[in-house]
């Protein structure tokens, strides 16, 4: 077979699950969270691919083979009513056809393309019906139970929201950051930062700016030692000192905000007690 036809015969046979595959990544882009840990790679989404297509595949032969054998069966006990001329299973017909190089029957390459177009038709129905969220519910494919628990309502799913803090850089990039659980942030009206408290944070001084690369240690990769042009950028600590009580920061003088939820449990095994007790102040 040709090089174009295998490739067209290969997106043929995997083509209920690529579109299974664009449907759920468009609901999940519209009403849906990336969650990090799940990553939709090549790899993953070439084999989800295969599974899909070989399982729409095999229901779509069961189907046919059952509505052949109803109609053979009709066609026995009633000689006289016709039903059309007996058709294989597209399914194994094109297979064969695939394998063997040979043409198929137009009526055979009529039924395949109708059985190929139910089969798309069916994957977006069942992928945007409700039946497949009650499915998938469990998985939380989509991220709803992830952004609840990690996002909306932290605190109350065995979470501590941990905020970064950076302020506004004073002369030479140096400025002052703050790192602590967030007890409070309050927004305005069109859904912006007005102000962020933290419990008992660090507060440690950054630099903003670039800075030379550390020299290699061997001597024959002198080569890779950075210049004075091309010296690497980001942002550099020089220490840090706890702060008591409570720190609220107006948006005015806040530049940048990172926050990660860090499960309470972990937080038990580096400081037991810790978290409950920053969490009650």
């Amino acid at each position: 077979m040709p090089l174009t036809l295998g490739f067209l015969a290969s997106v043929i046979i995997l083509l209920p699950g690529l579109v299974a595959l664009a449907a759920f990544n468009f609901r999940v882009g519209r009403a849906g969270a990336r969650r990090p840990e799940q990553q939709l790679t090549t790899v993953n989404a070439l084999v989800a691919a295969v599974i899909l297509s070989i399982m729409t595949h095999y229901l779509g032969y069961l189907v046919v083979a059952g509505v052949i054998d109803a109609g053979l069966a009709i066609n026995q006990a009633f000689p006289k009513l016709d039903l059309g001329p007996a058709v294989t299973n597209p399914v194994g017909a094109y297979y064969a056809a695939v394998t063997s190089g040979n043409a198929m029957p137009a009526t055979t390459a009529i039924a395949t393309a109708a059985l190929l177009a139910f089969e798309v038709f069916a994957v977006l129905a069942f992928v945007g019906s409700e039946t497949f969220d009650l499915l998938l519910e469990p998985l939380d494919w989509t991220g709803q139970g992830w952004v609840f628990q990690h996002i909306t309502r932290p605190a109350e799913n065995g979470y501590a929201p941990i905020g970064h803090i950076f302020t506004s850089t004073m002369s030479d990039g140096y400025g002052v950051a703050y790192k602590g659980i967030v007890i409070d942030a309050r927004q305005g009206v069109n859904g912006e930062l007005v102000s962020i408290a933290l419990a008992r944070p660090e507060r440690f001084l950054y630099q903003l700016g670039s800075f030379p690369t550390k020299p290699s240690r061997w001597p024959w990769r002198f080569w890779e030692e950075a210049g004075e042009f091309d010296r690497p950028t980001g942002f550099t600590l020089h220490g840090k000192d706890a702060v008591g009580g409570v720190v609220q920061l107006d948006a005015r003088v806040i530049t940048n905000v990172v926050v990660h939820s860090v499960a309470q449990s972990l937080l038990e095994e580096i400081a037991p007690g810790a978290a409950d007790e920053e969490a009650t102040s």
